[in-house]
C-alpha cells in the first residue's frame, strides 16, 4: 500500500531514528503538550492557520495568507492541487472500502477482497471524477488531460487493491486463526484522514491528517516533486498530536506518490521530527499570525509562481 512501510523502512524508523531520538531528546518546550507556554503558546487568540499555511511557502512574502486571512479572497485551485485532492481521496477510499468489506464478513482472502474491490472502482471512482471535474477545469485541465489524470486515478486504486489483498493471504497464511478486527488492523495498518483539533497550537479546529501508522508514526502523502519544506508537514500535525494526547511524535514520513508516463513510482522518506524542524514551524506560525494581526499587505513576491491560486489578484495590483 501507499501508506505500508515495508520491513526495512520500519527497521530504520526503529533501530536507526528512534534510537536518535532517544539518545538525545528533544526539549520538552518544543513538545506539543507545552502549548501553553512559549514558545510553542501561540501569540494570538483569535487566529486559526491551517498546517499547509505555515507549510507552503511558494509565496516568499506571504501574500496569500494575507489575502485569505485579511483580505478574505478566494484562490483559484491550480492543477497541482486538483491532482493532490483527487489522489489523496482515492486512497483514502480504496482502504476505507477494503476495511469495510473485510468487516463486513463479504471477503475471508485476498483473492475475494481484490475481485470486490475492482468491481467497485468504477463506481467510487466515478464519483471522485465527477466531484472533482468542475475545479479540474476551473484550473485549466481540458478533456483529454482530466481524462489522464482519473487513469492515474484508476491505477492507484488497483495498485492499492492488490497490496491490501496481498496483504491480507499474508497475514492469514501466518495466523490462520487471527480474530477480524486483528486481520484488519494488521493487514491494513494505517488510520487515514485522521481528523485533529489544533486549537491549542493555534491552528484550525478541523485539520486532517493523511495517515497515522503502525507505531507513533504521521504519514503525509505528497503528489508532485520533493521539496525540503514539505518535511514541516509531518512536524506541524506531530506537534499537534503531542499536544492532543501528551505522548511523543518522534518520526514523521513523507510518501511521494507521482507518475512516470504510465509507471506508478512511490518513494517514502522517514525523517526524525527534531529541533530545528519544530523551531521553524512555530516561527513561521507566529510570523504568519503578527501579518494577520498587523492587516499590512507585504506586497507582491518576488517570484510568483505561475499557477498560484491568488496570481489572478496579484497581477491586477
Amino acid at each position: 500500500m501507499v501508506y505500508f512501510l515495508s520491513e526495512e523502512e520500519k527497521r530504520y524508523i526503529f533501530r536507526g531514528l528512534l534510537s536518535k531520538a532517544r539518545a538525545d531528546p528533544i526539549d520538552e518546550s518544543l513538545r506539543g503538550w507545552s502549548w501553553d507556554r512559549p514558545p510553542l503558546e501561540p501569540p494570538y487568540d483569535d487566529i486559526r492557520l491551517g498546517v499547509y499555511e505555515i507549510v507552503v511557502r511558494e509565496c516568499d512574502s506571504m501574500r496569500d495568507v494575507y489575502l485569505r486571512h485579511v483580505e478574505k479572497a478566494k484562490g483559484i485551485p491550480n492543477k497541482r492541487m486538483v491532482r493532490g485532492g483527487i489522489l489523496h481521496e482515492v486512497v483514502e477510499h480504496v482502504i476505507l472500502e477494503a476495511k469495510i468489506l473485510l468487516y463486513s464478513g463479504a471477503v475471508t482472502c485476498g483473492s475475494e477482497i481484490f475481485e470486490e474491490l475492482r468491481a467497485r472502482m468504477g463506481n467510487v471512482v466515478g464519483k471522485i471524477s465527477d466531484k472533482w471535474k468542475k475545479l479540474a477545469f476551473d484550473a485549466g485541465y481540458n478533456d483529454d488531460e482530466y481524462d489522464s489524470l482519473v487513469g492515474m486515478v484508476k491505477s492507484v486504486w488497483r495498485y492499492e487493491a492488490s497490496q491490501i489483498a496481498a496483504n491480507v493471504d499474508r497475514i492469514i497464511a501466518k495466523h490462520p486463526f487471527i480474530s477480524l478486527d486483528a486481520l484488519v488492523n494488521t493487514a491494513i495498518p494505517v488510520v487515514v484522514e485522521q481528523r485533529l483539533d489544533g486549537r491549542f497550537l493555534g491552528l484550525s479546529p478541523n485539520l486532517s491528517a493523511d495517515a497515522l501508522g503502525f507505531a507513533p508514526v504521521v504519514l503525509d502523502l505528497k503528489t508532485g516533486g520533493f521539496k525540503a519544506w514539505q518535511y514541516m508537514s509531518t512536524t506541524g500535525y506531530a506537534l499537534v498530536l503531542e499536544a492532543l494526547n501528551e505522548a511523543p511524535i518522534d518520526v514523521g514520513t513523507l510518501v511521494n506518490l507521482r507518475f512516470s508516463g504510465s509507471k506508478l513510482r512511490i518513494t517514502r522518506t522517514p525523517h526524525m521530527i527534531d529541533t530545528s524542524l519544530r523551531m521553524r514551524f512555530i516561527e513561521i506560525r507566529d510570523e504568519l499570525m503578527e501579518l494577520i494581526s498587523s492587516g499590512r499587505d507585504p506586497g507582491l513576491s518576488r517570484s510568483c509562481p505561475d499557477d498560484c491560486p491568488f496570481i489572478h489578484i496579484c497581477r491586477e495590483t
